[in-house]
């Protein structure tokens, strides 16, 4: 479930769009040549979150996971809760194998537990990347387009402050080269027209 295409954006402007992101952040679509262009002319122009948020739309929900994940991950390596690092790990497993088995763990552990913040939010986009079922009724529905980004989105924003609260954009600028070597190695761009 976790391979369904969720992306139904065609190019920058709508990309944009479903991002939500607004001005001074879409002032810039005018002169990006294409969606990678926009995505670093935001994060040059210092809008740190619409980059962000950006990127995490233009990343299939598989990748974006990972690319939450790795924000968490690095943002809470010293975290000493156990349920946090439990959280990680059983992202990290679906990451490894999405299968819907592994999401339904997720899925059971993010109900019962609610770690709060950035490996809660990774859960969450990960339970959003399949069906979801209705608790009373039992009936399911197809997951939303872009549900599993905007839990993708939150993940790394709330990753840039634990490293340093006063400075967020220090670690959001590490979180999104990452996420543009990795929407280059997975060719993510050449789907924005």
């Amino acid at each position: 479930m976790a391979d369904k295409p969720d992306r139904k954006a065609k190019n920058t402007q709508e990309l944009a769009r479903v991002a939500m992101l607004k001005p001074p952040a879409t002032d810039h679509l005018t002169e990006a040549q294409n969606a990678r262009h926009f995505a670093e002319l935001l994060a040059t122009h210092g809008h740190w979150q619409s980059a962000l948020n950006f990127m995490s739309h233009a990343i299939p929900a598989r990748e974006g996971v990972w690319w939450a994940w790795y924000c968490a991950r690095k943002a809470h390596a010293t975290e000493e809760r156990p349920e946090v690092q439990y959280a990680l790990g059983l992202a990290e497993q679906w990451i490894a194998q999405p299968t819907e088995e592994n999401r339904q763990r997720v899925r059971q552990f993010a109900e019962r537990e609610q770690v709060k913040g950035a490996p809660q939010h990774v859960l969450e986009a990960i339970v959003a990347t399949g069906d979801m079922e209705d608790p009373i009724t039992g009936t399911k529905a197809a997951p939303l387009p872009y549900m599993a980004s905007k839990y993708i989105y939150a993940a790394a924003i709330a990753s840039a402050y634990p490293p340093d609260p006063e400075k967020p954009e220090v670690a959001a600028d590490d979180y999104f080269r990452q996420a543009l070597t990795v929407a280059d190695r997975i060719q993510a761009w050449s789907q924005y027209q």
